[in-house]
């Protein structure tokens, strides 16, 4: 059967708005880098595609707070080194003071030493991070570095340090004693209250005076101090570990991503090269047809 000139005509100017629109639909793709230029290319790989992207924001947030979490113990790691120098050198002060070979008035000559020592220590205890948290108030611990998403509960660590240990500094101190403080108020019962070693330390010297420590308190507080960095330490590697899994989940995450909607280059390039030599092959057809005479479109 024949195939009359006018649909042959007609079926080449669409071959040729066919593989026009083929040919700027892959040129957007290369020059987009994305092959998903519409709802209708694959719903269903823009439905894994927005399932993808919202995890991979879920990691950035959690990186996000990891990194906060990494500063924030760093710096709380360091204000428990300093706190248990200080503690180390009032242990030493306080036992220099016990040379029977010294006078009141050679006692008196270590207080402010003893002074400066007790003021670093409150400080360092009230220090607070670069976003303004106090590293040692047990009200401002956790932070989360993982979970919280597909169903698994966010998973938290303690990002900094406390005081609780330093009771040793107060004989009239209870077990838990930090929990119904607010950190200022712990930190002065523990460096200025009457009953604080500290202070007793500091009065004793400014009167001329020893004071008997039987259990070297000062000593016991720093080693308190060491523990909160071995505890702090430990999560300090659990972040490490955290840190490693969300690497190692985005990097996953962002290759079943590209999969799914990044443009194939080579692909793309030769769809294009065999769209624009159809459409060429078409446009020959085109201005052969355009070109016969009456009797050859009749023969």
């Amino acid at each position: 059967m024949r195939t009359p000139i006018a649909t042959r005509f007609n079926d080449s100017l669409t071959a040729i708005q066919r593989h026009a629109r083929q040919v700027a639909d892959e040129q957007s793709r290369l020059s987009g880098g994305t092959k998903l230029l519409r709802a209708s290319d694959s719903p269903m790989a823009i439905g894994r595609a927005v399932d993808l992207r919202t995890s991979s924001a879920h990691l950035d947030a959690l990186k996000r707070l990891q990194d906060t979490a990494d500063s924030r113990m760093s710096e709380a790691e360091q204000a428990m080194a300093d706190a248990a120098q200080v503690l180390d050198e009032f242990h030493q002060l306080w036992v220099q003071t016990q040379n029977g070979a010294l006078g009141g008035a050679q006692l008196q000559a270590f207080t402010l030493q003893a002074k400066s020592l007790q003021e670093e220590l409150q400080q360092i205890l009230t220090r607070a991070d670069s976003r303004g948290y106090r590293l040692f108030d047990a009200t401002e611990l956790d932070v989360v570095i993982g979970g919280a998403s597909n169903g698994v509960g966010p998973v938290k660590i303690n990002t900094v340090g406390g005081v609780g240990g330093l009771r040793v500094l107060n004989p009239s101190l209870d077990e838990g004693w930090e929990k119904d403080q607010t950190l200022d108020e712990a930190v002065d019962l523990i460096v200025f209250n009457e009953d604080s070693l500290v202070q007793k330390f500091v009065d004793a010297l400014a009167n001329g005076e020893r004071i008997e420590l039987e259990d070297l308190n000062f000593l016991e507080a720093s080693r308190a101090m060491i523990h909160e960095r071995i505890y702090l330490g430990a999560n300090q590697a659990r972040l490490e570990r955290a840190r490693v899994r969300v690497e190692n989940v985005q990097v996953a995450t962002k290759t079943s991503l590209a999969e799914e909607v990044d443009t194939d280059y080579a692909k793309s390039t030769m769809e294009v090269q065999k769209a624009k030599a159809l459409m060429e092959a078409a446009q020959t057809i085109s201005a052969q047809i355009g070109t016969m005479n009456l009797f050859q479109k009749l023969g």
